[in-house]
C-alpha cells in the first residue's frame, strides 16, 4: 500500500465536526498533538482544502448557522519543531507557535540582528526572527533547570514556565529597521523637536499587546490569565531593578521576582537574551566564537538562592573564571564586530540618508489616513509593526527629486565610497570621558584656518564615539569588574544561600581596565578633508599642551584599535579614490554621448 493511500484512508476514518459542513474545511481535534498534514508537502497531485484545527465546544450541534458562529470557536495551535543553527531542534509549544504566525512577528524576518555589520561581515546576515527564537528556547531550558531544582521548592508553575517563553519569544518585537541604527536615527530627530528618547523595549510592550488584538489571540486557550499573564509577560521583558517595587498586577508575589533575571537580567546582566546573541552573532560573524562561551553549562550551574532578603538566580563558584570570559565575549563583539569602525561609518550613512529622507518619505497612518514620516512612525504601531530594512531600497527606487540626496549617500554606499577617516583615534581618558560629542565638534572646528569653508566642514564633520565596556557600570557611570554583582553557591557547602565571589581572581587572567572610550572623526566628503584634519591635529596638540590629554603619542594610540582601523588614509587609498571618480565621470560622459547617439540614430 503506497504513502497516498495509507493517507486517504487515514482521512476517511478521521472524526468529523459535528456541524453541517458542506465545505468540509473543518475538522475536529483529536485529542491528539500531531499536526493535520493528508498529503506530504511534495505532493500536490491531488488539491486537498486545508484543515483548521478548532478547539472542540460542547453545543456544536445546536448551533443554527455553523459558518458564520464557526469564527467564534477559538483556534488552537500545534506545537512545532523548528531546525536552529546554533541549538539544532527547538520545540515551540502551541502558545509560541500562534503568536510566531503572526503579521508582527514574522516581520523580524526583515530585520537584520546586527544592521549594518552585515557590510563588514556578509555572513551576519541572520536576523531578529531566529534571535527570538533562540532566546525563548534557552528561556524555556533555563526556567525548566530550575523547576528541576530542589524538587521544585519555589512552585514555579506551568503558566511561569510559558510567560518565560514567550517574554524570551517577544522581548525584540520593538525593533525598527537596522535595529539599533533605527533607534539612533530617530532619537536623533526627536532631540531636534524636543520629544522624548524613544527606546525599542517599550515599542516591544506596545507591540505585543497589538499583536494579541490584532490576531485575536486567546491566551486562555492554552491556561493562560490574560489579565495578569501578559502584564507579567511584559515585565519579564521589561526587566526589573533590584531596588524596585514590586507590581501588584502580575498575578504573583515577590517571591517569584526571581524569574525576571531569566530574559532581561537588571541585577548583573547575565541573561538568555545576551547568551543567545553572543554565541549568535560570534558564529554567524567569524565563524565560531572567539572566547568559548558553553551556554548549556552555564545554565546547568543556576539557583534559585536566597541573597540578603530576596531570592535570586544564582552560579556555581567555580563558574566564575568562564562567566568572566562571557562579559570578554561581550567586549570583543563590541570591538571588532558591533563598533568595528567601518560598521560605524556604514550605519552612520544609514542614518544621514534616512535623516535627508525623513521630510519627504511618507507612510500612510491609521489614523484619519494621516501621512506619517519616518521618525514618527515609531508613534502608530500599525505602521511601525510593517516597517522592515525594505525601506532603504524603496528609497533607492524612488524617483521623488527630494529625495536625490537621500539615494546619493545610499549608492556611495553601494558602491564602497564611505565617509573618511580624519587622522586616528583619540582616546578619550580623564576629564575628556566627559566631553559630549557636540562640545568635541565645536571645539575642532575652532581650529579650523580662516581660509576654510567653515559652511563646508560643518556640514562634512562628523565625531563618533565607541565606548566598550564589560556590561556593568555604577551609578556614576564608573566601569566596574562585572563578577562582583554577579552572587555565587557553593554545593559542598551552603547550597541555598549565595554572596558575591570571596575568592580572590587570578591577576593573570583579569583584563586591565574594564571599559574603553574612544573618538573617531570622519569627513563626509574628500573636499574638506585636508582641513578638518589639520583643525583636528591642531585639537588634539592643544589638549597635550594644556595636560588634559597626557596620552596623545601617536605610537600607542596606533595599538588602541586593530590593524588598519582607525589609521589616516595613505596616499595609495586617496589615489584609488580619484581613479575611481574620473572612472566614473569619464563613464558618465561616454553614456551622455551614447544615449546622444542613438536618439540621433
Amino acid at each position: 500500500m503506497s504513502r497516498r493511500d495509507e493517507d486517504a484512508i487515514a482521512q476517511t476514518k478521521r472524526p468529523k465536526l459535528a456541524l453541517d459542513d458542506p465545505t468540509g474545511l473543518f475538522d475536529t481535534q483529536d485529542g491528539s498533538d500531531d499536526d493535520y498534514l493528508p498529503l506530504s508537502q511534495t505532493d500536490n497531485s491531488t488539491p486537498v482544502p486545508p484543515t483548521v484545527r478548532v478547539q472542540s465546544a460542547p453545543n456544536q450541534a445546536t448551533l443554527a448557522s455553523p459558518l458564520e458562529d464557526v469564527e467564534c470557536i477559538p483556534f488552537v495551535a500545534s506545537k512545532r519543531s523548528i531546525q536552529d543553527r546554533i541549538y539544532s531542534q527547538i520545540h515551540l509549544e502551541p502558545a509560541l507557535v500562534v503568536i510566531v504566525d503572526t503579521p508582527q512577528f514574522q516581520r523580524l524576518r526583515n530585520l537584520k540582528q546586527l544592521g549594518g555589520t552585515v557590510y563588514v561581515y556578509p555572513s551576519a546576515s541572520h536576523t531578529r526572527f531566529e534571535h527570538c527564537i533562540g532566546v525563548a528556547h534557552l528561556a524555556g531550558k533555563a526556567v525548566e533547570h530550575l523547576m528541576k531544582q530542589d524538587d521544585n521548592r519555589y512552585q514555579i508553575d506551568e503558566r511561569d514556565r510559558l510567560c518565560v517563553k514567550i517574554a524570551g519569544l517577544c522581548h525584540d518585537l520593538g525593533h525598527g529597521p537596522f535595529s539599533h541604527t533605527f533607534e539612533h536615527f530617530v532619537n536623533v530627530m526627536r532631540d531636534e523637536r524636543d520629544l522624548p528618547h524613544w527606546e525599542h523595549e517599550d515599542a516591544s510592550l506596545k507591540l505585543l499587546d497589538y499583536l494579541l488584538a490584532d490576531n485575536n489571540i486567546q491566551l486562555e486557550v492554552y491556561g493562560l490569565k490574560p489579565e495578569v499573564d501578559v502584564p507579567f509577560i511584559k515585565l519579564l521583558i521589561q526587566g526589573i531593578k533590584p531596588d524596585a517595587e514590586w507590581p501588584d498586577n502580575v498575578g504573583r508575589s515577590c517571591t517569584k521576582r526571581f524569574l525576571c533575571d531569566i530574559v532581561a537580567n537588571k541585577r548583573n546582566g547575565l541573561d538568555v537574551d545576551k547568551f543567545d546573541y553572543f554565541v549568535r552573532d560570534s558564529q554567524s560573524a567569524m565563524g565560531a566564537p572567539p572566547i568559548v562561551c558553553d551556554v548549556n553549562r552555564i545554565i546547568a550551574s543556576t539557583k534559585v538562592c536566597q541573597v540578603g532578603s530576596s531570592l535570586q538566580v544564582c552560579y556555581e563558584e567555580k563558574l566564575a573564571l568562564q562567566l568572566l570570559d562571557l562579559f570578554k565575549l561581550r567586549a570583543w563583539l563590541h570591538k571588532f564586530v558591533y563598533q568595528h569602525h567601518t560598521v560605524n561609518v556604514i550605519e552612520e550613512m544609514i542614518c544621514d540618508a534616512l535623516r535627508l529622507a525623513d521630510p519627504y518619505f511618507y507612510m500612510l497612518g491609521t489614523t484619519n489616513g494621516k501621512e506619517i514620516r519616518i521618525s514618527d512612525a515609531v508613534d502608530d504601531v500599525t505602521i511601525f509593526s510593517r516597517m522592515g530594512d525594505w525601506i532603504l531600497e524603496v528609497i533607492e527606487a524612488s524617483h521623488q527629486p527630494e529625495l536625490a540626496p537621500a539615494r546619493a549617500i545610499l549608492r556611495r554606499l553601494r558602491s564602497r565610497q564611505l565617509y573618511y577617516p580624519v587622522h586616528i583615534p583619540t582616546n578619550m581618558t580623564g576629564t575628556l570621558r566627559q566631553l559630549k560629542e557636540a562640545e568635541v565638534k565645536s571645539a575642532i572646528l575652532a581650529q579650523l584656518p580662516p581660509d576654510s569653508d567653515v559652511a563646508q566642514c560643518t556640514a562634512d564633520l562628523l565625531v563618533h564615539y565607541i565606548s566598550i565596556d564589560y556590561g556593568s557600570r555604577d551609578a556614576s557611570g564608573q566601569a566596574l569588574n562585572p563578577i562582583d554583582r554577579v552572587s555565587f553557591f557553593n554545593p559542598k557547602l551552603q547550597a541555598d544561600t549565595a554572596a558575591p565571589l570571596k575568592r580572590t581572581m587570578p591577576a593573570l587572567l583579569m583584563p586591565q581596565a574594564f571599559s574603553e572610550k574612544l573618538l573617531y572623526v570622519y569627513s563626509r566628503s574628500d573636499e574638506s578633508h585636508a582641513a578638518l584634519e589639520g583643525a583636528y591635529k591642531q585639537w588634539r596638540s592643544r589638549l597635550s599642551r594644556t595636560g588634559t590629554h597626557p596620552d596623545t603619542n601617536e605610537a600607542s594610540e596606533a595599538l588602541l584599535t586593530p590593524i588598519a582601523t582607525g589609521n589616516q588614509p595613505s596616499p595609495r587609498r586617496a589615489a584609488q579614490r580619484l581613479q575611481r571618480y574620473n572612472s566614473q565621470t569619464n563613464g558618465k560622459r561616454k553614456g551622455e554621448k551614447f544615449r546622444k547617439f542613438a536618439s540621433v540614430a
